[in-house]
C-alpha cells in the first residue's frame, strides 16, 4: 500500500440520503462521481446484453483478417495461432482456437496452436521466429503481441507467410506492412473503444466470422430522417453494423431493390445508439447466433479482468456477460470442459462466479503456467475435449500455481535479505534488485511487492536461460515505458504497458545497465519533481459501525463489476475501537471486530504486526476499506477488508 499522507472523508450516509433526490440516493451519488458511468442510460448501467456491444467491423483490418482465415481454411492451408504467455494471451488464443476447432464450418481446418513460455523473450523474438519457420504455416495469427515488431513480421511475410496480428498494446510510429494489424489503438481506428484486451479482439474476430457466414453480411440498411432546420429528408446508410460515410455511399449501387429499411419498430431492452441497435437486430436474425456467442464471452471476460482493462463502456458489459456465462458453465454442462473443471477444482461459490474470482482465482492460475515456463499446460487445459482429461489438467495447473507461490515466497525472502545487506540501494529514485540466485518467472509479482514496500518504482531482475529477464512497475502516474525506451540500448527486448513493463538483457550488461538506470531515472522523474509528494485516499462515504452490513452492500451492488476505472466503494470509519484481535499466519495478517458492528469480521492482510503495535499505542483509530462477500468451505460471509488504518486530523494523516 502507498504511504498515505492524507485521508479525504466522504459524506455520511444520512447526508447523501437527505440531499440526493433519487429512489436510490447512494447509487445515484456514486454514479455521478464516476466519469465512466455518469453519462450512460440507467438501463445500460444496470443490465448487460449483446445489444451493448459494438460491431467488430469498425476495427482496422478486421475484415481483411476474416477473409484471410476463410480463404486459407477453404484451401486447406496451414494456420498457426501463436499467443503470448500471460492470461490475456492464453485466453485470446484458446478462445479463437476453440471456435475454429469446434465450429462445423471449419471441420477440415489445418490448425496448430503455440504459445510463448517464460523461457522465451517477449513477442516475436528470434526463438519464436525459429519455431514459426519450423512449422511452416501459410497463415500466422499472433495474439497479444506484434504491433511493435515490424521488422520481424516483415521477415516472415518476405518468406511468403501471411500474417494477422491481434493486439491491444501501444502502436509505434512504424507499424508492420503487408499484414492485417487488428489493434484498436491504431491512429486510423474508428472503433469506439481503445482500451480492450486481446481476448476481446478474439471475441470480435469470432463474431465477425459468424456474421460473415450469414445472409446478413454485406446488406445495406437505410434510415430516413428529417432535418430539423430545412425539413428535408436525409438518408443514412449502414452496412455490417457501421454507419457509412457519405464518400463511401457514392461508390455503392444504392437502388431500392438492394437496400433494406432500418428496423424502426425493433426495440432493444437497453436503449443503445443506431449502429448497435441495427447490428443487434441483424445478429438476432441469424439462427443460434447469441447462444453460440454467449459461450465465447467467458475467456473475453477473464482477459479483460486479468489484463486490468478499465471496467467502463464495453469492457463492463463483457465482464458481466462473462460472469453469467461462467456461472452457467460451473453449474451446468457446456462445451468448455477444461474451464468447467478448473472452476470446480477452485471450489468457487455455486451461487455465481464473481469479478473477484476472475482476478484472484482463475486469472492467477492461468498466468502461473506462463510464469513457470509451462504455458502449454494452460492451453492444453482450456482446449481439453473430455471431462476426464480436463480434470487431470486442472489439477496439474493448480499444482503449478502452488509452485509459483513458493517461488515468489523464496524470491521475496531473498529480496528482503538483499536490501538488509545493502540498505543504501533503497535511496535511489528507482529500487533495483538483482542477484544470481534469484529464480525466474515471477519477476512482475516481486517488482509489485517491492513497490508496495519501498513506495517507489521498482525493477526486479532474475537469470533466465543464460540471459536475464526483468520487470518494472510504476509507483504513481509515471510511464515506465519511457524509462525503458531511454535505456533500450542495454536490452535484447523490452515492452509492456505504461504501468508495467518487461525486458530481457545479457547478464554481462547488468552492471552497466544498473549504473545508467539511476541517472536515467533522475531525468525520467524530474518532470514531477515540483509536485507535492502527497498520496491521499479519497473515500466514498463515512459510515457508522452500526450501518455496515449486507443491506448496505446491496445498495451499490448494481455498480459491479469493480476494478480498473470503476473501483470498489471505499468506506471510512472514524474513532473505531477494535476487540477480539486474532493474529493469522504467525501475525502476518490479523482479524478483529469493531465495537458496534456486531459479528462483522475486519481483515488486515500483510500488516498484522504493524496493526498490533499500533493498537498497543492507540485506544481508537480511523480506518478505510471496503465490504466484500467471502466464500469459504461452502459458506458465504461478509467481511470488511482494511486498506488503511491510522489517526487523522485536520492536518495530514498518521498512517501505518
Amino acid at each position: 500500500m502507498h504511504h498515505v499522507t492524507k485521508v479525504h472523508f466522504g459524506p455520511l450516509l444520512s447526508e447523501v440520503r437527505t440531499k440526493v433526490d433519487s429512489k436510490r440516493p447512494l447509487l445515484r451519488y456514486l454514479v455521478d462521481k464516476r466519469e465512466g458511468l455518469r453519462n450512460i442510460h440507467p438501463k445500460e448501467l444496470l443490465t448487460s446484453d449483446f445489444s451493448c456491444l459494438h460491431s467488430p467491423f469498425s476495427l482496422p483490418d478486421l475484415s481483411t483478417a476474416v477473409e484471410l482465415i476463410l480463404s486459407f481454411v477453404k484451401e486447406g492451408k496451414k494456420i498457426l495461432l501463436y499467443g503470448d504467455r500471460d492470461s490475456d494471451g492464453v485466453s485470446s488464443t484458446c478462445l479463437l482456437a476453440f471456435f475454429l476447432k469446434s465450429h462445423p464450418a471449419f471441420s477440415s481446418i489445418n490448425l496448430e496452436v503455440m504459445v510463448s513460455s517464460e523461457s522465451d523473450p517477449y513477442g516475436l523474438c528470434k526463438e519464436a521466429l525459429v519455431k514459426i519457420k519450423k512449422v511452416k504455416p501459410d497463415l500466422l495469427i499472433t495474439l497479444d503481441f506484434g504491433s511493435s515488431q515490424a521488422d520481424e513480421i516483415e521477415e516472415l511475410t518476405n518468406t511468403g507467410i501471411k500474417v494477422i496480428v491481434l493486439d491491444h498494446h501501444e502502436v509505434p510510429v512504424r507499424i508492420p506492412t503487408n499484414c492485417a494489424l487488428v489493434n484498436p489503438r491504431r491512429t486510423d481506428s474508428v472503433y469506439p473503444e481503445k482500451k480492450i484486451c486481446t481476448a476481446v479482439l478474439s471475441f470480435k474476430l469470432v463474431t465477425a466470422i459468424l456474421f460473415r457466414l450469414s445472409d446478413e453480411f454485406g446488406k445495406i440498411y437505410r434510415k430516413i430522417e428529417l432535418e430539423e432546420e430545412t425539413g428535408k429528408k436525409e438518408s443514412i446508410y449502414f452496412q455490417n453494423g457501421i454507419r457509412l460515410q457519405e464518400k463511401m455511399t457514392t461508390s455503392l449501387s444504392l437502388d431500392d431493390t438492394s437496400i433494406f429499411p432500418y428496423p424502426e419498430d425493433f426495440t432493444t431492452a437497453i436503449p443503445v445508439d443506431l449502429e448497435r441497435k441495427l447490428f443487434f437486430y441483424q445478429c438476432s436474425k441469424i439462427p443460434d447466433f447469441f447462444t453460440g456467442m454467449e459461450e465465447e464471452t467467458d475467456l473475453a471476460g477473464i482477459g479483460t479482468i486479468t489484463d486490468m482493462m478499465p471496467l467502463i463502456g464495453e469492457n463492463r458489459h463483457f465482464v458481466k456477460l462473462a460472469l453469467n456465462s461462467l456461472t452457467k458453465l460451473y453449474v451446468g454442462d457446456k462445451k468448455r470442459k477444461g474451464l468447467s473443471e478448473l472452476l470446480k477444482e477452485l471450489k468457487l461459490s455455486p451461487q455465481g462466479v464473481t469479478t473477484k474470482d476472475l482476478g484472484w482465482s482463475i486469472g492467477p492460475v492461468l498466468n502461473s503456467a506462463g510464469r513457470m515456463g509451462k504455458t502449454e499446460e494452460a492451453v492444453s487445459l482450456l482446449l481439453s475435449e473430455t471431462s476426464l482429461e480436463a480434470k487431470t489438467k486442472a489439477k496439474q495447473l493448480l499444482s503449478i500455481n502452488e509452485e509459483r507461490k513458493e517461488r515468489t515466497k523464496r524470491n521475496m525472502d531473498r529480496v528482503e535479505r538483499y536490501f538488509q545487506r545493502k540498505p543504501e540501494r533503497t535511496a535511489h529514485e528507482v529500487v533495483f534488485c538483482y542477484e544470481p540466485d534469484m529464480e525466474p518467472g515471477v519477476s512482475g509479482i516481486v517488482a509489485t511487492r517491492m513497490v508496495d514496500t519501498y513506495k517507489k518504482p521498482a525493477i526486479f531482475l532474475a537469470p533466465d536461460n543464460g540471459d536475464a529477464r526483468g520487470s518494472i512497475r510504476s509507483y504513481g502516474p509515471e510511464n515506465v515505458l519511457e524509462l525503458l525506451e531511454s535505456l533500450s540500448d542495454h536490452f535484447l527486448h523490452f515492452g509492456g504497458h505504461p504501468e508495467a513493463g518487461g525486458f530481457s538483457i545479457k547478464i554481462d550488461q547488468i552492471p552497466a545497465f544498473e549504473s545508467a538506470l539511476y541517472q536515467a531515472a533522475k531525468a525520467w522523474l524530474s518532470v514531477d519533481k515540483d509536485k507535492p509528494k502527497v498520496h491521499s485516499i479519497e473515500t466514498d462515504f463515512t459510515v457508522l459501525t452500526e450501518e455496515i452490513g449486507e443491506r448496505l452492500l446491496k445498495e451499490w451492488k448494481d455498480l459491479e463489476p469493480f476494478g480498473q476505472g470503476n473501483p470498489d466503494i471505499k468506506l471510512a470509519i472514524k474513532n473505531a475501537k477494535a476487540i477480539h484481535l486474532t493474529p493469522l499466519s504467525g501475525g502476518k495478517h490479523v482479524r478483529f471486530h469493531l465495537i458496534g458492528s456486531g459479528s462483522l469480521k475486519y481483515m488486515i492482510w500483510n500488516k498484522g504486526e504493524e496493526f498490533q503495535k499500533f493498537m498497543s499505542e492507540h485506544g481508537s483509530f480511523d480506518l478505510v476499506g471496503s465490504l466484500e462477500e467471502n466464500f469459504y468451505q461452502g459458506r458465504t460471509t461478509l467481511q470488511f477488508i482494511v486498506e488503511w488504518f491510522g489517526i487523522t486530523a485536520e492536518n495530514p494523516a498518521v498512517s501505518n
